[in-house]
């Protein structure tokens, strides 16, 4: 039985598909058209056809096309089972790592919201619920990272995210920091910062607003002033995350929330 034969351009009309997409499918070993000997133009036939449908067929399943052209090579159907087990695992992990991702996405969205109405401003509001898992010396104190390291999922967590500082503070202001390791969002059991009413703000820092001055100072000051005013009394500690860093005249932006835990 003769079978019909098809150019290019009409594979790419019945298809759908671009110019390269099809070579890229030729350079895999999908199709393997042959050649009109007096033109050299591709000659494509049914099968061609049927194969280029398979392929997008399980292309859409994410298998590879080298795992297509095994598939076309032949396996049996408990192979391709076993297969297709291991490719819904894989999209269920990336699943969930993108719900995570988008997570983090919201959080920030959200706090640009935050930034505009809470920059330089005091009020009063809770720690979040943050887990200390461990310690380190200085946030410049890069060689100490790797501890950081330990307790992240690389697929998931930012450094950034994982670290806060403490300062020690009295009413004349601060006395000294340390930098604690966090996890956010978990139970209030071992290890959590039980602060339920703090004085709450949002400064910027960085080299656009401060060059490479330290406004720790400053910051903690104005704040314990507001507090004074207020009447409220400070339990003695501070602490400060970073939430967002943005940049301009390639100067970092770095937007830190302050919270300062205070008597009910």
């Amino acid at each position: 039985m003769e079978r019909n034969t098809y150019k290019t351009s009409q594979l790419l009309e019945i298809l759908g598909v671009s110019r390269d997409a099809l070579r890229y499918y030729e350079e895999r070993g999908i199709v393997k058209p042959n050649q009109d000997e007096t033109n050299n133009y591709r000659k494509y036939n049914d099968f061609d056809i049927y194969a280029l449908l398979v392929a997008d067929f399980y292309k859409k399943r994410n298998l590879s096309m080298k795992e297509v052209r095994k598939l076309q090579e032949g396996i049996a159907i408990e192979e391709l089972e076993s297969l297709l087990e291991s490719k819904a695992e894989q999209l269920e992990e990336t699943i969930r790592n993108n719900n995570y991702m988008l997570q983090k996405i919201q959080e920030t969205k959200e706090f640009c919201q935050e930034l505009k109405e809470h920059l330089n401003r005091y009020s009063i509001r809770e720690l979040p619920s943050f887990q200390v898992i461990g310690e380190f010396s200085d946030f410049f104190s890069f060689m100490e990272y790797p501890t950081i390291l330990k307790s992240m999922d690389m697929m998931k967590d930012d450094i950034l995210s994982k670290i806060m500082r403490e300062f020690t503070i009295d009413e004349n202001g601060l006395l000294d920091s340390k930098m604690y390791i966090v996890e956010k969002h978990k139970t209030k059991s071992g290890g959590y910062l039980p602060y339920a009413k703090c004085i709450y703000t949002i400064v910027e820092d960085g080299r656009y607003q401060n060059g490479e001055n330290d406004i720790t100072d400053q910051v903690i000051e104005a704040t314990l002033q507001w507090g004074n005013e207020q009447g409220l009394k400070i339990k003695g500690v501070a602490f400060i995350t970073t939430r967002l860093i943005t940049y301009l005249d390639n100067k970092e932006r770095a937007f830190l929330e302050i919270y300062i835990p205070v008597e009910d």
